[in-house]
């Protein structure tokens, strides 16, 4: 009545009962197990017997046929063995308590990086599928093929010229966010097989690692053929590892963002200190000539130290009103008093600025002004535009006048700020709006700053709803636009 295997053994050495369940569990027909002669599990049977008789439940291995839970009862001259293949609940008991470890060791890790997360998952991988080789592959964000990250744990590298990209079946997994399990890497699809130079594979299983909506990679495992073929409990245990790996993931990457985000500050602080320096000095230096030389100066000296020691404090004002206002955006966000901003005299008044901040009548040009009015909150909109002015007067005023020009794109209004400069990089834009950011260039440049302008561009504009954007190239100066709303919301 049990699909359990029912083996009854009679005065401790012969067979007499076989039951349908110990034929399908051992692998031997009742007609072979009850023939004449025969000595089914004779090797294990001194042990199966020495079990206490009292029906109690026993796990015990019992090679080659895994890990059984063992009955045993004796009725009179008869012993009865009752007997269920649990191997598959060990294993998942043994992978839940390994899951739980891993996590705990990864928490345990006060700075986590990347690569002792991987290494940790990998070898985990390993350990409790049995697998010959496993490892890890992090997926570019945004990207579609490029690996960022490759860590495996095995004897040997899976693939010996390097990191693969995300092809052929490595893809798998990214595009349809789902597991792959295979008996034999022959029994791929066509085309589908790994991509590029790789060990001899028999049984792989690959499942995606899943943060969200983000595909973040991959977690594989891989054995050489011949070798156990990985069954669904294989897959299941990997999913759930992959899940603790997502996490592990997001935890370390924003570990080490945060890290890099303390360098980046640390540094900027220091050269906060070290800029400040220099109109400070200029500052004393100008101040000391005034109180100590005054009576023997000439006015034209007077009135060059008094606008000397004015520039050196404007320079400073400058200076901590940027950090100033980085700081409140942090703490306090962006909230837009919004209003109708007319933009001729706004645009006419930094045209006039800059013109006595540069000593020149023509350093910012306003163009085109297909648009009058947009909507927003007049004093963001003026320090978006003074910084974008100031950065193109500061990185490009130098070879020719900055343009300004504002456009109608529907129930939007683009305002652009072009310079003659140098030009950026195309790798070097995608960063620009982001906090404590400065270019290569500018950074070997003798041009003073925080790269904190344009962080607060995006912030001001983000919390209008609209977008910021750059266009520029090597030798051909740099447009920096942004969009505000036409009419306010609402």
């Amino acid at each position: 009545m049990t699909g359990d295997a029912v083996v009854i053994v009679e005065d401790s050495r012969t067979v007499v009962a076989w039951s349908p369940g110990a034929a399908s569990l051992f692998g031997i027909s009742r007609e072979e197990a009850l023939a004449p002669g025969a000595t089914p599990l004779v090797e294990h049977l001194p042990d199966l017997l020495a079990l206490p008789p009292d029906g109690s439940a026993t796990r015990r291995p019992l090679a080659p046929y895994g890990v059984l839970e063992v009955r045993h009862r004796k009725v009179g001259p008869h012993h009865l063995l009752l007997m269920r293949d649990v191997s598959d609940e060990v294993r998942r008991s043994e992978g839940l308590r390994a899951l739980s470890r891993l996590s705990q060791g990864l928490l345990a890790l006060e700075t986590p990086t990347l690569a002792e997360a991987l290494a940790t998952v990998a070898a985990e991988a390993r350990s409790m599928t049995g697998a010959g080789t496993s490892f890890v592959m992090l997926l570019r964000p945004g990207g579609s093929d490029e690996t960022t990250h490759f860590v495996y744990d095995g004897a040997q590298a899976p693939f010996p010229d390097g990191p693969p990209r995300f092809e052929g079946l490595l893809s798998t997994p990214i595009r349809t966010r789902r597991a792959v399990r295979l008996a034999d890497l022959d029994d791929a699809p066509d085309g589908r097989s790994l991509p590029g130079r790789h060990l001899p594979v028999g049984p792989l299983c690959a499942v995606p690692l899943l943060a969200g909506p983000d595909v973040l990679g991959l977690l594989a495992i891989v054995s050489p053929r011949g070798a156990r073929v990985f069954d669904r409990l294989d897959e299941e245990l990997l999913v759930d590892l992959a899940g603790h790996t997502a996490v592990a993931v997001r935890w370390a990457q924003g570990a080490e963002k945060e890290a890099a985000r303390r360098r980046e500050r640390a540094e900027i602080i220091s050269t906060a200190r070290h800029d400040i320096r220099t109109p400070l000095g200029a500052g004393k230096g100008y101040s000391s000539l005034l109180v100590h030389k005054r009576d023997r100066m000439t006015p034209e000296q007077v009135e060059s130290a008094v606008l000397g020691l004015r520039h050196a404090f404007e320079r400073i004002e400058q200076m901590t009103e940027q950090l100033l206002m980085d700081e409140k955006l942090e703490s306090t966000g962006a909230e837009p008093r919004w209003g109708v901003v007319e933009l001729a005299p706004m645009l006419d008044e930094v045209r006039r600025d800059a013109a006595v901040v540069s000593g020149r009548p023509e350093a910012v040009l306003v163009e085109e002004l297909a648009a009058e009015t947009l909507a927003g909150d007049p004093g963001m909109v003026r320090e978006v535009v003074d910084n974008l002015v100031g950065n193109a007067l500061k990185y490009g005023g130098d070879a020719g006048p900055v343009t300004v020009t504002a456009v109608s794109e529907g129930p939007w209004v683009r305002l652009s700020v072009r310079d003659e400069g140098s030009g950026i990089p195309a790798a070097e834009q995608a960063l620009l709006f982001e906090r404590w950011t400065r270019t290569e260039s500018t950074k070997s440049s003798s041009t003073k700053g925080f790269g904190l302008g344009l962080s607060i561009v995006k912030r001001l504009v983000t919390a209008h709803g609209g977008e910021v954007g750059v266009e520029s190239a090597p030798g051909r100066g740099s447009t920096f636009w942004v969009t505000f709303p036409a009419q306010p919301p609402g």
